[in-house]
């Protein structure tokens, strides 16, 4: 088993960088073969423990088992006390979170870089008949992921019955936790009353299972890769999320593709199945985002977006103004006719300081290029300017009337013509 354990773990871990591992060892065989497999190997590596206080003396035993490991292996112990109340629900759940939690406390206070846990293949059967019960999807089938972020887990292609044996062979200690033996938890109903069942009908079940959920871990990343090239076409702006339909519209069997793209935002696909159906201005709510369809893209924003500054109206003097936007305005005129970034204007026929706002509705202004007056928001839909658009949108007044469109058109009262004094301002 060393052997193996050796090639594992240099696989796992196909770099030159030397790691210092911490070790949760709970005092169970698991941890503690794992703690002499790591030392054999002249591996760097420091304990962790948290004592629950669930069992009395037996949990104060398990502690002082794994600070006499520490000690016998000439490694860092770091131990914790973290009392939970025998009678409160979801046990396990709080004590995985408590944990974790102090796991990764300790690995940044003592400089180690990657938390070490000793789950095992039959874990990983157990967790498979959870995760069933549960309805999971493809990837809480595919079961436990050997490395996920800071935490590692070099035990996970070895059975129990091996790491019982090693443990035997090299006559090692460790304690039993008698309420592995209770079938209150569902983990623990299925290690006793499920799992022994499903190996008698085939002495090969175990083995065909294990390469079974790495099949549907290769498929979950399969997936997720043709996720990201689907998503190369949605261009984020600001907090929200443009998604052209071309980007989905050709999507087969599109239930499928539809619920792996929307489902992590908390979409279910008949919702967006609706969406796509509808007309432009409609919109699904969920809990964390909102989906609005526009005419030919899907806008995706947080319910709790909101511009980086709330304010929708600013005075502009005539030095001009950094923020919300930056307007430049200059006597000394550059371009010699006005373009989408700068208004040549003329100067008599304004009135300082200018105001910027937002648009609302009844606003009208005399576009140039155009004869006679034109609504906004009739010029916002011959521009197909998305909601978040019109939303963005900034207007430069000057009084009641809207001088500038900005950065996208003049009201043709204001231009500057021969013979008037010239002012220009520019969108920076």
């Amino acid at each position: 088993m060393e052997q193996r354990f050796k090639d594992h773990i240099v696989s796992l871990f196909n770099t030159s960088k030397k790691h210092r591992f911490l070790l949760g060892v709970s005092g169970g065989v698991d941890s503690v073969v794992l703690a002499h497999l790591l030392h054999a190997l002249e591996i760097d590596f420091g304990i962790a423990h948290v004592n629950y206080g669930l069992r009395g003396a037996d949990s104060d035993a398990d502690e002082q088992l794994v600070r006499d490991l520490a000690a016998s292996l000439g490694v860092a112990c770091h131990v914790t006390q973290a009392p939970i109340d025998p009678d409160a629900t979801g046990i396990q759940e709080k004590a995985r979170d408590l944990r974790y939690n102090w796991f990764s406390e300790v690995l940044e206070s003592n400089a180690y870089d990657t938390i070490l846990t000793a789950h095992h293949a039959d874990d990983q059967l157990e967790t498979l008949f959870m995760r069933l019960t549960r309805g999971s999807g493809l990837e809480g089938l595919g079961g436990i992921q050997d490395k996920k972020g800071f935490l590692v887990r070099p035990l996970l292609p070895f059975r129990k019955d091996e790491i019982l044996a090693f443990a035997k062979e090299q006559k090692l200690h460790w304690r039993e936790d008698v309420s592995n033996s209770s079938s209150k938890y569902l983990r623990n109903a299925i290690r006793h009353k499920v799992l022994p069942s499903f190996m008698e009908l085939s002495p090969d079940a175990a083995a065909n299972t294990l390469t079974s959920m790495q099949h549907l871990r290769d498929a979950f990343e399969g997936i997720q890769s043709q996720l990201q090239n689907i998503k190369t076409d949605w261009k984020q702006q600001g907090e929200a999320l443009k998604i052209p339909f071309s980007s989905i519209d050709a999507l087969h069997p599109k239930n499928f593709w539809l619920h792996h793209l929307f489902a992590p935002y908390g979409f279910d696909v008949k919702e967006v199945e609706k969406l796509l159906d509808t007309h432009a201005g409609k919109k699904c709510t969920g809990e964390k985002y909102v989906l609005t369809r526009e005419r030919d893209h899907l806008i995706l924003t947080p319910k709790t977006a909101s511009p980086a500054i709330e304010q929708d109206y600013f005075l502009v003097p005539e030095g001009g103004i950094e923020a919300p936007i930056k307007l430049k305005i200059s006597a000394d005129v550059i371009a010699s006719k006005s373009s989408a970034k700068c208004a040549v204007l003329d100067k008599e026929k304004l009135d300082f300081p200018l105001i910027l706002r937002r648009w609302k509705t009844g606003d009208v202004f005399y576009p140039t290029g155009m004869t006679g007056k034109k609504k906004v928001a009739k010029f916002f839909k011959d521009e197909k300017m998305s909601a978040l658009d019109k939303k963005q949108q900034w207007l430069l007044c000057s009084g009641d009337d809207i001088v500038w469109v900005v950065g996208k058109r003049i009201n043709r009262k204001f231009v500057a013509v021969a013979n008037t004094t010239t002012l220009q301002i520019q969108l920076v």
